[in-house]
C-alpha cells in the first residue's frame, strides 16, 4: 500500500486527527517564512511530541533554520528531515541529526517549458533517503496545491529507484487514486488538498484522502 505524508500541521487536533486517520507520516513546517503553515521551531518540537512511535515526524526546514537551531533540533529527533536550500551534503546532515533526509524537488508543468527534469532527478536524489516531487511555481520553495504533471513524475520515479519517490502537488480526496495510478510512489504528501484554510486542516477531507490513498493496489485493478 501506498504510503501517506500530511504536511504542514499547525495545531495539536489536527496532528491527532491525521494520526487517527492513519497517516504514515505528518510534517511541521519551520523556518520557511514564506509559508502560511509556518510555525517557530519551539512550536514544531511541541507538535512534534505528540506523535506516537510508529508515526515519522517530519521537519521540513531550511540549511539556514538547522544551524540556527542545531541543538533543539537534535533534542526534537525527527525521524526525517525534509531539506530545502541546504549548504551541507546529505552525509553530514544525516550523521549529524541522526534523521532521514528527504530531497525536494520541483516538477514543472508542460506550460512552463522546463528542460527535462529526468536526469536532474536522478541527480537530485543521489545521497538521499527519498525523493519529493512538488509542482514549480516562480518565486516559491513548494506547496503550491498545483498539480504535477504525472507522467513525468513517474519517469522520475523510475530514474531514481531505488530511491524512493514521494509525490505532491495538488494532490486532494478527489484525485489520489488517480495520482497513485500513474505514478506508483511510494508515498503521496497531501497538505492544502484536506485543508478548510491554509495551516488549518479539514478533518473529513483528511480520513476521505488517507482512506482512498491507502486501498492496496490489487484492488484499485479490481474496480
Amino acid at each position: 500500500m501506498t504510503r501517506v505524508k500530511v504536511c504542514g500541521l499547525t495545531r495539536e487536533e489536527d496532528v491527532d486527527a491525521a494520526i487517527d486517520a492513519g497517516a504514515d507520516a505528518v510534517g511541521f513546517i519551520s523556518g520557511l517564512p514564506n509559508s502560511p503553515r509556518n510555525v517557530e521551531i519551539s512550536r514544531a518540537a511541541s507538535l512534534m511530541a505528540r506523535v506516537p512511535p510508529l508515526v515519522t515526524p517530519v521537519l521540513v526546514t531550511t540549511g539556514d533554520a538547522l544551524v540556527q537551531n542545531s541543538d533543539l533540533i537534535k533534542r526534537m529527533a525527527p525521524k526525517a528531515i525534509q531539506l530545502y536550500g541546504s549548504p551541507f551534503s546529505p552525509e553530514t546532515v544525516k550523521s549529524t541529526f541522526h534523521s532521514f533526509l528527504l530531497r525536494p524537488f520541483l516538477v514543472g508543468r508542460q506550460e512552463d517549458g522546463l528542460v527535462d527534469p529526468v536526469p536532474k532527478a536522478k541527480e537530485a536524489a543521489r545521497g538521499y533517503d527519498a525523493l519529493l516531487t512538488d509542482t514549480y511555481s516562480k518565486g516559491m520553495e513548494g506547496g503550491t496545491g498545483l498539480t504535477s504533471d504525472w507522467t513525468v513524475c513517474s519517469a522520475i520515479r523510475r530514474a531514481v529507484a531505488p530511491v524512493p519517490l514521494i509525490l505532491s502537488g495538488g494532490l486532494r480526496p478527489e484525485n489520489v487514486e488517480a495520482a497513485i495510478s500513474a505514478v506508483m510512489p511510494y508515498c503521496v504528501d497531501v497538505s492544502s488538498g484536506v485543508e478548510s484554510a491554509p495551516g488549518v486542516k479539514d478533518h473529513s477531507k483528511l480520513k476521505a484522502f488517507i482512506a482512498k490513498a491507502s486501498v492496496p493496489e490489487e484492488s484499485k485493478v479490481a474496480r
